[in-house]
């Protein structure tokens, strides 16, 4: 029963959790519902830990065991990511706290010799709760919006990075197995600890980078995307402008014609003129699809080839002129689901072909619904936004 004094240090490790899983994870539920789920977490927690601790031996590697698994259950319980990205941050967090758990016992024990278990217990989870709590406001700040530009739930690249996190963590798992059962001086077990952290750290940054680098070439060739449906948006005006001026410069001829039409009385004449000319003005309209920029220039061009490719094409659409929505990411959601939908029916051998789009806001989210015609095998295309 003497290492019960370490039942307050489970409290604040089992705290120290839920913070970095609030954090680190895509909400599920309401705050009231993750708190509920968080104090029964942490009673657990420390009911386990606690009773690991007062039995000591296999009782507390068992222990151990179940809060590891009882941790990522809540994680995955609280987030609504896709699964593979959920094994990916829990068990790089866990790696983290096994390094930093590791580290920091080995130092109080090489530099601080004379220091009181209790004592040496405390400074370890405070500091080891303050450093992890620090590396959760510097994902929030730098990485978080690296990994959300691998947010397809499809993606097997979560799967290669979990496997990444998973073979450092058995790694730091076994050293603290080895630190335990004391089969190396404390020297070399942290000369071997401090290869192992600067490989992992190493690992962790390079694919960092390329997930960065990745994704800087994604929005890169969305820009380009957007540049090229605002050229052609700007050769459709630039066109419609030369049309205009050719109707302007021949006013006068078709003003005589119906002033000819006019003086033998020919009314009939007159109307059919007028409904061509009118005709003749409607076709070099450019049509406004939408008061939103990007998305005017992005239906404009889409209406276009499905002009080309015999397909009829109807929009409706009410957004506002600006949208929280970045252009690059509208860019990115249009054009796939469009590209989708030309294919469809360009694949779907059918007589009849047709693009139904409709676009609007509702409660404060903008809602986006597609209907085409496609395979027998696939029916109808849906995607919201």
């Amino acid at each position: 029963m003497s290492e019960l004094y370490q039942i307050p240090g489970l409290f604040i490790t089992a705290l120290c959790h839920v913070i970095v899983i609030c954090y680190l994870s895509e909400h599920k539920y309401s705050k009231k519902i993750f708190t509920l789920y968080g104090c029964m977490y942490v009673a657990g927690f420390v009911s386990i830990g606690g009773y690991g601790y007062a039995i000591l031996g296999a009782t507390l590697l068992f222990a151990y065991l179940v809060i590891v698994v009882c941790t990522f259950l809540f994680s995955c319980i609280v987030s609504q990511s896709c699964f593979a990205k959920k094994c990916f941050l829990f068990i790089t967090y866990f790696c983290l706290f096994s390094a930093l758990d590791n580290v920091l016992k080995i130092m109080i024990k090489l530099f601080c010799p004379k220091i009181s278990a209790p004592v040496g217990f405390y400074v370890a989870v405070i500091l080891r709760s303050v450093f992890l709590l620090v590396v959760l406001v510097l994902y929030k700040k730098f990485a978080e919006a690296i990994l959300l530009s691998l947010e397809d739930k499809r993606d097997r690249r979560w799967w290669n990075l979990a496997l990444v996190a998973l073979l450092f963590y058995l790694l730091q798992a076994c050293m603290s197995v080895l630190n335990v059962k004391n089969v190396m001086s404390d020297v070399q077990f942290m000369s071997i600890l401090s290869v192992i952290n600067f490989i992992m750290y190493a690992v962790y940054w390079l694919v960092f980078s390329n997930i960065s680098y990745m994704k800087k070439d994604a929005e890169a060739a969305l820009v380009r995307q957007n540049v090229e449906y605002l050229s052609v948006r700007l050769a459709t005006q630039q066109k419609a402008e030369e049309e205009h001026r050719r109707l302007r410069h021949d006013i006068r001829y078709y003003l005589e014609m119906i002033a000819e039409y006019a003086k033998t009385g020919d009314t009939s004449a007159i109307l059919a003129y007028i409904r061509e000319y009118s005709n003749e003005v409607s076709e070099t309209v450019v049509k406004q699809y939408s008061i939103n920029r990007t998305i005017d220039s992005i239906l404009s061009v889409y209406a276009g080839k499905a002009k080309e490719s015999g397909i009829a094409f109807q929009v409706k659409c009410n957004v506002k002129a600006e949208l929280a929505v970045r252009d690059i990411d509208m860019i990115a959601l249009l054009g796939n689901l469009f590209e989708n939908a030309l294919h469809g029916c360009q694949k779907s051998e059918k007589d009849k072909l047709y693009i139904e789009i409709y676009i609007r806001m509702q409660n404060s989210r903008l809602t986006i619904v597609c209907e085409n015609v496609c395979s027998e095998k696939l029916g109808v295309i849906w995607q919201p936004a």
